[in-house]
């Protein structure tokens, strides 16, 4: 075995009979600090969490609303009041950006005419009024467009360059660590085939007829004259994957009429990346038997899905009157 340690970072070591001095509170609080820094920068990424919206006032001025954000160094922000600010002072039709950012700077205190200095450090939530090209650290809580005259429409405020934390950082957390509730789940779809121009079912009885698409519930054709040969529909639909999703897993099916049976087919299609060439097989290969009132679901057994190459269709063949009122499929990351 081997291994390499690294250093991190420094805590107090304390024991009894150490003398400690102000260094020793100072690396106890940079520790913490730093800790919580690294917390909130990488677990939660930065930018408003809550609050922090603009108002218009007046005219010339706006106001901050209370709130709490991260900045890119993992500070956080904690505006406690409505904060007014005045635009007077700025030029017409300026664009200007309004932004919160953290400082922190000894409160040297006194005691009668005695300065006490390092008794305490302050820590401020700072909001600023920029021109937009200023680059100056903080969090963008909105930009604000002047008119010629230097005022404040009624639109004036923009959130469109806002920023704003996130639970977890993006790319922290991937489908390893979802809950197994949200690893898999039922895509559910309305039956919305396109016309089979080929395929199994068409035969002597000549083209497959197409079926009626409902709001709710997908039927094959009504007889047209008296003693014509009920013939069924057929058709084959797409099935969007959910992006990044590596399995099917299962099938469900149901509908209220089934006069002669239903033959099904789920498809994986796509491309061969490494053959350079059209991919396509059946994973899924089912005859229901004509009943009424029918509700079939099918487990998969070969379920992988390349997340970048592959498609799904359903492929099904009534064999006389069918209704079908709901199609799903169960995906798994």
């Amino acid at each position: 075995m081997s291994k390499t340690k690294t250093v991190m970072e420094q805590r107090p070591n304390y024991f009894r009979t150490q003398l400690l001095l102000e260094n020793d509170f100072l690396a106890e609080q940079n520790y913490h600090i730093n800790a919580r820094r690294r917390h909130s920068a990488n677990l939660h990424g930065w930018g408003v969490v809550n609050g922090l919206t603009i108002s218009r006032e007046s005219a010339q001025s706006i106001a901050v609303q209370p709130g709490f954000a991260v900045d890119k160094l993992g500070n956080e922000i904690f505006l406690k009041n409505l904060q007014p600010l005045n635009l007077a002072e700025f030029r017409p039709n300026e664009r200007l950006k309004i932004s919160l950012g953290y400082e922190d700077e000894e409160d040297t205190g006194s005691e009668g005419n005695v300065e006490t200095p390092q008794s305490r450090r302050n820590c401020y939530a700072v909001v600023t009024v920029s021109e937009i090209l200023d680059q100056t650290a903080g969090v963008t809580l909105a930009t604000v467009q002047l008119d010629g005259q230097g005022r404040l429409g009624e639109t004036a405020i923009d959130y469109s360059e806002t920023r704003y934390a996130k639970i977890v950082a993006p790319g922290s957390i991937t489908s390893i660590e979802l809950h197994d509730s949200l690893k898999k789940g039922w895509l559910r779809l309305p039956f919305r085939p396109a016309p089979m121009i080929d395929g199994p079912g068409k035969g002597d009885e000549g083209e497959i007829p197409v079926f009626r698409v409902g709001a709710t519930e997908t039927l094959s054709p009504g007889h047209t004259e008296e003693g014509e040969r009920d013939k069924g529909a057929g058709g084959t639909m797409a099935i969007p994957i959910p992006p990044s999703v590596k399995h099917v897993t299962g099938l469900r099916i149901a509908g209220s009429e089934n006069k002669g049976g239903i033959h099904l087919r789920l498809l994986v299609g796509g491309w061969d990346r490494k053959k350079r060439e059209h991919f396509g097989k059946t994973i899924l290969d089912e005859t229901i038997p004509a009943e009424q009132n029918y509700l079939k679901e099918y487990t998969i057994t070969d379920t992988f899905l390349d997340p970048e190459y592959h498609t799904l269709s359903l492929w099904l063949r009534g064999i006389r009157r069918t209704a079908i009122s709901l199609v799903a499929v169960e995906f798994a990351y």
